[in-house]
């Protein structure tokens, strides 16, 4: 006989009691089936088919049943106002409140409640982690996520509110960390062109940030985002301001633990009390010796790392998965988001990671 370890035991014991595998027994015996049933729609996201097919907001047991996101953090307590058409979500995360508001006025019911359901999840997932490591003294802790059926936008942020278009998802259905990106705009709470410079109507030290947390901070670590998006190489985004990559490989060869090299830019920049206009983030501007500064980049202007990165192994390897559930060329040779969780655990240590 196989002898069971303790460890095993303890393990198996965890996943009994455990939120995701809150279901029935198969040897139970139900009254026409109906405790199982019950059960198992407790936690909709253990079975994506029992999820209803409209969001009916005066069906209140339902909507909370749908947005019920214990699967990625506890503890978190949905609220159903039918009269304004929003559902609030409202949770403590290493010491912080975190609320998401969601709003369902403007949906003409293309985007699902079983994507407003993961567009929630996603949420939770990333934006407390982003919040820990780049929050400045503006960085709100309640977020309005609107469904809306017009604008030409795909999805837009201002101030504390991001707008997604209600086609979208419907259209692109495994895009959600297109939210991502807009939930770093969020976070960044008042860059503006007066203090980073801009390449014709591209703010790019903004947008590449932003695009840099979408890979980064993507939900459950890429499943969706790495089907849906394309991190470029350095032959097709062939300069530092157009590269997403780019920035990638500056955090992931320079910064350490004790100096995270994103972190400092993002601070320098939300300071503004007059020490960095959008000129001295040119290349061989001298806010970068301050980014730089106690790192192996100090000394050296962008354009000079940006050579160093287009030489480098790193630049042209594929983001994207040969087949699904496989890591892409560039995630099996660099362990990226894995180097980020390691420097800066306190970001994600609540996670429920799969």
């Amino acid at each position: 006989m196989k002898k069971i370890s303790f460890l095993s035991l303890v393990l198996a014991l965890t996943m009994l009691v455990s939120c995701s595998a809150d279901k029935p027994s198969d040897d139970k015996e139900t009254d026409d089936g109906k405790a199982e049933q019950e059960e198992v729609s407790t936690h909709l996201h253990n079975d994506l088919q029992r999820y209803p097919s409209t969001v009916d907001l005066a069906d209140t047991e339902t909507v909370m049943k749908v947005f019920d996101v214990c699967d990625v953090v506890d503890g978190i307590d949905v609220k159903v106002n039918a009269r304004q058409k929003n559902i609030r979500l409202q949770g403590t995360v290493n010491g912080t409140k975190f609320t998401l508001a969601i709003d369902v006025s403007g949906s003409s019911g293309k985007t699902t409640p079983k994507q407003m359901a993961q567009c929630a999840r996603l949420f939770w997932y990333c934006y407390p982690q982003m919040y820990a490591r780049f929050a400045h003294s503006n960085t709100p802790t309640t977020v309005m996520l609107k469904f809306e059926d017009f604008g030409y936008e795909v999805a837009s942020a201002s101030g504390s509110g991001v707008h997604i278009h209600d086609q979208w998802l419907k259209d692109h259905p495994d895009d959600f960390d297109c939210l991502t990106h807009e939930f770093a705009h969020i976070i960044q709470g008042g860059w503006d062109g007066q203090y980073v410079p801009s390449y014709g109507d591209d703010t790019y030290m903004i947008e590449r940030f932003a695009d840099y947390c979408r890979y980064l901070y993507s939900y459950n670590r890429g499943v969706y985002n790495d089907k849906a998006w394309t991190l470029q190489t350095s032959s097709t985004e062939d300069t530092y301001y157009k590269s997403v990559r780019f920035w990638v490989w500056l955090d992931y060869t320079y910064s350490t633990k004790e100096i995270d090299i994103m972190n400092e830019m993002a601070q320098q920049i939300v300071k503004k009390d007059g020490n960095f206009s959008a000129s001295h983030w040119e290349p061989d501007g001298d806010a970068w010796n301050t980014v730089f500064e106690g790192t192996q980049a100090y000394g050296k202007s962008i354009d000079q790392l940006w050579e160093e990165f287009a030489s480098s192994n790193m630049a042209n390897l594929s983001s994207n998965p040969r087949r699904e559930g496989e890591k892409s060329p560039l995630d099996a040779a660099y362990p990226l988001r894995e180097a980020v969780r390691e420097r800066y655990p306190e970001s994600d240590d609540y996670l429920k990671i799969k």
